[in-house]
């Protein structure tokens, strides 16, 4: 083959150069067939290789760089791209062409880009260094204009609604201006009570909106009353700092070149938002608290009126600032006055806690009783406002702000007396000293039967929420205290499937099966019927009640992360069929024991394969869970928020302190996904009839009712509306996250779960601390708990039913004859509990194997054939746990059953709640309490 030849050549011969660019064989050359092969894959090859990515190449050129001799004799160099133009074998493109580096003793070998051996001199050191630095500075910039022109096309893409390779889609379906409006209405209404950052969007500029303002934009001044008003100090001081700002700037101009009088003026407008606070100012609390727990053995309720800073929170413990989970809740529980502070100084950095104050000659016009109802109706639909004139909508933007500023006032224009509210419809139970644009709810969403999990969770509202049940039953606490405003516990029961209708008997079996239940039976108890209310949910009734979720019935109604369940027009088709049904009386109409009237072939489509069993279980006794309900449950807590207000918590959180300080906080929030900057809606607080809450509804709509928290944090990140939907640390609710997902591991905070499967079976070598510490030791400062669902393991094996005293006897009695029927029917035939009389003959209740006194089974229905003991729930009444050992118990306890036996022995009576209040189970209106 000719040397000119474009193709490699195969001839392995001694002479062969290394650095050569044909590919050497080793061993016999290969078959012709093969070398033409080879040698058109090149030709292609070359030939491909036209277009811009060879004229981008055509700028190189090799620079070889000899390194000496190998041992056997042959040449070693180093070959390096670059540029054509700084190669030290062409001329400078500042000199001539003829001229030459004297001193140079570089000379080109006949090897194109060569060096010879000899020496170099000075002057070619210089060349070859400006050659290779030249070249990074060159790829250097290449790729920053590469990596901003990808980053312009996908940001322009995610605009405009292109679907770009390697990216998720744009959910966007607000407007630019619609997006401004939704800031301004939220602004206005007082939920952006942050500092941290300005609104991301522009305001009033053409084509703005999610994105950057113009850089000729004017600078947009917004009154924010959710921030406070800065006094003069607070002035002087902005002035200072601004004017030092500037200075330096002045001083970085005179020193960089090309910085004048025109890039300071532009520096100096690059925020184009400016947020004026018109609200309250802050008072806050100093630390330690008068009256903590250095002054008593509990830790004191927070003031009334007292709210959080959570911009301070942020400061202590925002994971992506590196901040750590036990420093968190040490900050957190030292200005709740949960502990005395062990640390010496000023602790000014970790005031956290702040009561609004307004001066004396401070004053607020409340809007007229009509621009009330109004602003009122405008909630209901939201729409209404977005798509309002600019005219109107600024006077409903200036209504909404004063109204918000003379509602923040109300507590001191009169300040012998506390501030009494009208009810809204949606609340009408709630205290007169509550604010009804910020009700006090919690809700919890449950399917299937009622468990020790709901259980635990309400018995955790009842130890750490301020609900006066200090005061006796039938009284009104209220009257003694008119600040008090309680907060109430929502547990909504969902019996049917998902597209079941109003049914008038649904309400009253459900309540009929809660009292037969004896986790919930409790719970219905005169005693907390001001705090806990029972709920009965409607998919059909709750999502007819969105304004923003009509048509809602032609849709596919389940949608987790894309992920669809059921099919389009199936509550539609359902109601037709039901409908049709009912009134020819076939039998195919299920009347269920919940009274939710449904088909139940239309009512729940859901996939038939065995693979799929688990979303064809309803309730959670086992670890297939309802993966339909917990789907539903992702919309449920939206719908809840945003048609009553409050908070939603999953029913796997436990409550671990007072939350009037967040309650008070005005803003909506969720917390992270551990180290994911998304959201997790396990707990969620949003404003009854915000246009946050109306912005995340007409956008799941717009993309398949998907209310996945994953694909809520698209929701919020393609509009640039996330500083209104705060995501918080999860320290605050989620304390052992971190740590298991191997974070944060070289300093855990207390206890150190590295699973969640340790709260319920806590290991050996930390399951003395749950005895020992108690509720006190877990999580202090934290304000709740999540352990992520296993519904499948009890709080507490060995005393697994509701431990109430003798005044919920009945229940207990019941729960632990079904634990103990179930122990029986495990046994073996021989051992038949049926043949059992007097005081012999059953296994124990709390050592399976062991036997006990189990009375006989009642005559009349032991003779039935086939009869066993506990088919019948009257062979419970008899029963007698009074010689019941301590011995028995299991000897270390899990921090799951430590909290729920720290719970029940506050509900009998034996300890008092977290803040030292003893429960009144006196009647109001007796001789003695």
């Amino acid at each position: 083959m000719p040397t000119h030849s474009p193709l490699p050549s195969f001839h392995n011969t001694p002479t062969h150069s290394p650095r050569s660019a044909s590919p050497t064989f080793f061993g016999s050359p290969p078959s012709s067939a093969v070398a033409e092969k080879v040698a058109l894959s090149y030709q292609r090859a070359r030939a491909a290789s036209g277009g811009p990515f060879r004229r981008f190449g055509d700028l190189f050129q090799a620079l070889r760089i000899p390194l000496g001799k190998a041992q056997n004799g042959s040449r070693r160099e180093l070959s390096v791209p670059v540029l054509k133009i700084l190669h030290p074998s062409r001329p400078l493109p500042f000199a001539s062409s003829s001229s030459t580096l004297r001193g140079d003793k570089y000379k080109r070998s006949p090897a194109i880009g060569r060096i010879a051996d000899s020496r170099p001199g000075l002057g070619s050191l210089v060349r070859v260094l400006l050659a290779l630095i030249g070249t990074l500075l060159f790829l250097l910039v290449s790729a920053l204009s590469s990596i901003k022109l990808v980053g312009s096309i996908l940001r322009i893409g995610r605009n405009h609604n292109y679907n770009l390779p390697f990216t998720d889609p744009s959910t966007l379906v607000f407007t630019p201006a619609e997006i401004e409006r939704v800031w301004r209405w939220e602004i206005a209404s007082g939920h952006y009570p942050s500092r941290r950052s300005t609104p991301g969007v522009s305001f009033d500029v053409p084509g703005g909106g999610g994105g950057e303002a113009a850089a000729v934009a004017p600078v947009v001044r917004i009154e924010n009353p959710g921030l406070p008003k800065r006094t003069e100090e607070d002035l002087r001081r902005e002035r200072e700092v601004k004017a030092e700002v500037q200075r330096r700037l002045r001083d970085q101009a005179g020193i960089g070149a090309g910085v004048g009088a025109d890039s300071i003026l532009a520096l100096d407008k690059k925020d184009k938002v400016e947020v004026v606070p018109v609200g309250p100012t802050r008072e806050y609390v100093d630390i330690p608290l008068k009256g903590g727990r250095q002054a008593q053995a509990y830790p004191p309720r927070p003031l009334e009126r007292a709210a959080i800073d959570l911009d301070a929170v942020m400061d202590h413990c925002d994971f992506a600032e590196s901040k750590y989970v036990r420093d968190c809740l040490e900050v957190l529980r030292i200005n709740g006055g949960l502990e005395a502070p062990l640390r010496r100084g000023l602790h000014d950095s970790w005031r956290t806690t702040f009561v609004p104050t307004i001066g004396s000659s401070a004053s607020a016009s409340a809007p007229s009783d009509r621009m009330r109802d109004t602003l009122e109706r405008y909630r209901g639909d939201m729409s209404q406002v977005l798509n309002a004139s600019s005219s109107a909508f600024a006077s409903l933007v200036t209504a909404r702000q004063q109204l918000t500023v003379s509602t923040q006032m109300n507590p001191f224009m009169s300040r012998k007396h506390s501030p009494v509210y009208t009810p809204h419809p949606s609340h009408p139970s709630a205290d007169p000293a509550c604010d009804p644009d910020y009700p006090r709810l919690f809700h919890i969403f449950w399917a299937g039967p009622f468990t020790d999990k709901p259980y635990s969770a309400a018995l955790s509202f009842l130890y750490t929420q301020r609900l006066a049940l200090d005061s006796p039953i039938g009284s009104d606490p209220t009257h003694e205290d008119p600040s008090l405003c309680r907060p109430q516990l929502w547990i909504w029961i969902n019996p049917g499937p998902a597209s079941s209708f109003p049914d008038p008997r649904a309400e009253r079996r459900m309540r009929a099966d809660l009292a037969k239940n004896p986790w919930s039976a409790p719970l219905l108890h005169s005693r907390f019927k001001d705090v806990v209310k029972f709920r009965l949910w409607n998919t059909t009734e709750q999502l007819d009640g969105v304004s923003e979720m009509k048509g809602w019935r032609n849709m596919r109604l389940f949608n987790s992360g894309g992920v669809k369940y059921g099919s389009a027009g199936m509550a539609k088709d359902a109601e037709v069929a039901v409908a049709k049904r009912a009134e020819s009386g076939d039998g195919e109409v299920a009347d269920d024991q919940d009274g939710a009237v449904h088909d139940q072939k239309i009512a729940a489509p859901l996939p038939t394969k065995a693979k799929d069993e688990l979303f064809e279980r309803v309730g959670s006794s086992a670890n297939k869970y309802d993966r339909l309900s917990v789907v539903l449950s992702d919309m449920a807590r939206f719908v809840l928020t945003h048609r009553f207000g409050g908070v939603y918590l999953d029913a796997d959180t436990i409550l671990l302190r007072d939350w009037t300080e967040l309650w008070n906080w005005h803003g909506a929030f969720a917390y992270r996904w551990s180290r994911l900057e998304k959201y997790n809606t396990a707990v969620l607080k949003m404003q009854r009839g915000s246009a946050i809450g109306h912005f995340i509804f007409r956008t799941a709509v717009a993309n398949g009712l998907d209310f996945h928290p994953m694909t809520v944090s698209r929701y919020t990140k393609d509009a640039n509306l996330e500083g209104l939907l705060l995501r918080l640390p999860d320290a605050l609710f989620d304390p052992a996250w971190l740590n298991t997902e191997y974070y944060q591991r070289d300093r855990p905070p207390q206890p150190y779960f590295k699973r969640f499967e340790d709260f319920f079976d806590t290991p050996k070598d930390i399951g003395a601390a749950p005895v020992a510490t108690g509720f006190d030791g877990f999580f202090k400062g934290a304000f709740s708990y999540h352990f992520h669902n296993f519904w499948w393991i009890p709080f507490d094996p060995s005393r697994n039913f509701p431990d109430l005293g003798p005044r919920f006897q009945s229940g207990e009695r019941t729960a632990r004859g079904r634990l103990l029927a179930a122990k029986l029917a495990s046994q073996p035939a021989g051992n038949d509990a049926t043949t059992a009389t007097g005081s012999s003959g059953g296994p124990s209740p709390t050592k399976p194997g062991e036997t006990r006194g189990l009375p006989s089974p009642p005559t009349q229905i032991a003779r039935r054939e086939g009869y066993k003991w506990g088919d019948d729930e009257r062979d419970f009444a008899e029963l007698d746990w009074s010689d019941e050992r301590v011995e028995e118990d299991e000897r270390d306890l899990s921090w799951a059953a430590v909290l729920k036996r720290t719970f029940e022995a506050y509900v009998r009576g034996e300890r008092p709640n977290l803040y030292g209040e003893w429960i009144n189970w006196d009647e109001a209106g007796a001789d003695e309490y």
